[in-house]
């Protein structure tokens, strides 16, 4: 079974898992700041209109209070001071003296009263307000300013609204309280807001829930959508790509729709034909030839001098044992020996270059080329004797083999609409020549192969053979067994 790709990819190098940070942290930076925007002004503006609604529920204390602070009237406000403590309008709500001492605290305004009258008109009290004497630089603001001043104590629990409203003294005022003064005292009115924050807090945590269920349920479906519609269709082409690297050419990407990853496997199929066409075409030409192919240069006519061996591979007899024989069967004869060749020829570092009818001509590179080729041969007819030992004498396959050093001439032959990388030569020539004055299952070596390797193989030589071509006999050699 196939291991799935995406399996064996660290989860933070998944491409799922990198589209995940990127999309929490957009919606994260996105709606995120949106809400956060929308919620900071909501709680500003319900904290505001709270503010505006103490400041306008003050003015009418202020007011009231100021009615009710007219000559001889001070027992009416005592009584409304303390009811108005008593209610739940005002968190407190006190009236100081501008040097900070409670009002209605004891009898100093009433004597000072008198002492302006110049007469007791009033009766000194026994019933007086208590309080601590306050000394804050809101309240000595408020007296020297001889304005409101509006103080927002939120920073500590619990959380209030605190307004110093100066009590000014008034023209019909000055008979009793003298005109000395400007500011008769301070009505300091305190109002709680810890309902406002807490509302506002409420609202920040039923929106962070509100937008965490909506970040997290968007991206889910992201994924879900990304997954589907990417994703998966990248492991389809992925999977493709590794079945083609297998060598399966076979395989396509089969993708719906007409985005870019559709169009992206349209495209790889194309080239997987083009691969399988080029790997079908691969088997009808040499190693060399692929090799020169797939190189960054262009492919141009001509040829260079190298030293090489050649090996030359014929069926001896092959035309009269085709006669009597199906020519499927011929055909599936034919194969199965030039399969074995090719097999053992490439086991041996050597490249068929190419194959005239039941011949194969095949060349070796390198130090070892002359033993690599020998060897090959070697092998070849090893196996053959093998394979066919059982046949009747007469209908056995027997090749005959002829291998030749020396220097070639290696390139490109051809016109340039069509050419044929091979290697031509006098060398190659002889090689042919050893080839066909080779007897069954007999291997033939020239003179300069043999050189290369006398110390490493049995041979029976010869008397010079004249072959075509050549104007003087040739030394050969036959192979009888590798020492």
């Amino acid at each position: 079974m196939t291991e799935n790709p995406e399996n064996t990819i660290p989860f933070y190098n998944r491409l799922s898992f990198r589209i995940l940070i990127i999309i929490i942290l957009v919606l994260l930076a996105g709606i995120g700041s949106t809400i956060a925007y929308y919620l900071s002004s909501q709680n500003k503006t319900i904290i505001q209109s709270r503010e505006t609604a103490i400041m306008e529920e003050s003015e009418v204390l202020y007011m009231t209070i100021k009615n009710n602070m007219l000559a001889g009237e001070a027992p009416l406000a005592v009584d409304l001071f303390r009811s108005f403590e008593r209610s739940d309008v005002v968190k407190a709500l006190k009236l100081y003296r501008k040097n900070g001492v409670p009002a209605f605290s004891d009898n100093s305004t009433l004597k000072e009263v008198n002492d302006n009258l110049g007469d007791v008109f009033f009766t000194p009290k026994t019933d007086f307000m208590k309080g601590e004497t306050i000394d804050n630089p809101d309240f000595k603001k408020s007296v020297q300013n001889i304005n409101d001043v509006f103080v927002r104590n939120v920073d500590r629990q619990p959380r209030s609204i605190v307004i110093y409203k100066p009590l000014i003294n008034q023209p019909k005022c000055s008979q009793c309280h003298g005109l000395d003064h400007v500011v008769r005292g301070v009505i300091t009115i305190s109002s709680s807001v810890d309902d406002v924050y807490k509302r506002t807090g409420e609202n920040l945590l039923i929106s962070a829930g509100i937008y965490g269920l909506v970040v997290a349920v968007l991206t889910v479906i992201l994924i879900i959508f990304i997954h589907r519609v990417i994703i998966v269709k990248i492991l389809n082409i992925g999977t493709v790509v590794e079945s083609v690297g297998r060598g399966d050419f076979k395989v396509r990407v089969s993708l719906k729709g007409n985005d870019e990853l559709s169009s992206l496997g349209s495209r790889i199929n194309t080239m997987i034909k083009g691969l399988n066409e080029r790997f079908k075409l691969s088997k009808f030409v040499s190693r060399s030839t692929l090799d020169h192919v797939s190189g960054d240069s262009d492919i141009q006519l001509g040829g260079e001098r190298v030293n090489m061996t050649v090996l030359f591979s014929d069926i001896r007899g092959f035309t009269s044992f085709s006669e009597n024989r199906d020519p499927e069967d011929v055909i599936r004869i034919l194969n199965d020996v030039m399969n074995l060749q090719s097999e053992i020829i490439a086991e041996f570092d050597g490249d068929i270059d190419k194959f005239v009818g039941d011949e194969i001509m095949a060349i070796f590179e390198g130090e070892e080329m002359v033993m690599k080729a020998v060897s090959a041969a070697h092998k070849i007819r090893n196996e053959l004797a093998a394979r066919y030992r059982e046949m009747d004498p007469s209908q056995r396959i027997y090749v005959g083999i002829g291998i030749n050093t020396g220097e070639m001439i290696a390139g490109n032959m051809g016109s340039g609409t069509r050419m044929d990388r091979t290697v031509i030569g006098d060398a190659v020539n002889l090689g042919s020549r050893l080839c066909s004055v080779a007897g069954k299952n007999t291997i033939v070596l020239s003179e300069f192969s043999y050189q290369y390797i006398k110390d490493r193989v049995d041979v029976q030589s010869h008397d010079p053979i004249q072959v075509k071509g050549k104007a003087k006999p040739v030394t050969i050699y036959t192979l009888r067994k590798i020492i």
